[in-house]
């Protein structure tokens, strides 16, 4: 396995992964298929500019993604990861485990990690608690009108 940062002109890439992510596994994402296919290059460079995207490859193909964000009016040391998404085929094996610790290492000064998990995604709750992440007690009712709430946690450390 490998780990990349994608730059900028890398936009092609992590569009192509984030919508095979949204056909893979759509309820465990805010963003709808339709909407992502109809975002263009300057949509996608516009996200490179305020976020880093990090992907694990197994030779040529792509096997896991994420993103990290700083989100306005938030501390620089603390960041959301927000996109992320592993192959099912290697579900369990340690990609978000490595793909995590990649963006640590891109990003030193970041002490708080921070991300919002779907109430309805215990799944992806029970991962983020295994790689070290707690409730903050944060919680929110989505805006889409889906009644769906979704929950913060947090790790500190890289």
């Amino acid at each position: 396995m490998e780990l990349a940062l994608l730059g900028a002109d890398d936009w092609p890439i992590a569009r192509e992964v984030r919508l095979r992510a949204l056909k893979d596994s759509p309820s465990a994402y805010l963003a709808d298929y339709e909407d992502e296919v109809a975002v263009g290059e300057d949509g996608w460079r516009e996200r490179f500019t305020r976020m880093r995207w990090v992907v694990a490859r197994d030779a040529a193909r792509i096997i896991g993604l994420a993103s990290s964000v700083r989100v306005e009016g938030r501390p620089p040391s603390e960041r959301h990861i927000e996109s992320v998404w592993v192959d099912p085929r290697y579900r369990r094996t340690g990609i978000l485990r490595a793909v995590l610790a990649e963006l640590a290492a891109v990003e030193p000064d970041v002490t708080e990690w921070r991300v919002w998990v779907l109430d309805t995604n215990t799944v992806a709750r029970a991962v983020y608690e295994r790689l070290g992440f707690d409730p903050t007690g944060e919680r929110q009712l989505l805006a889409d009108g889906s009644g769906r709430f979704e929950t913060r946690l947090r790790r500190f450390g890289g």
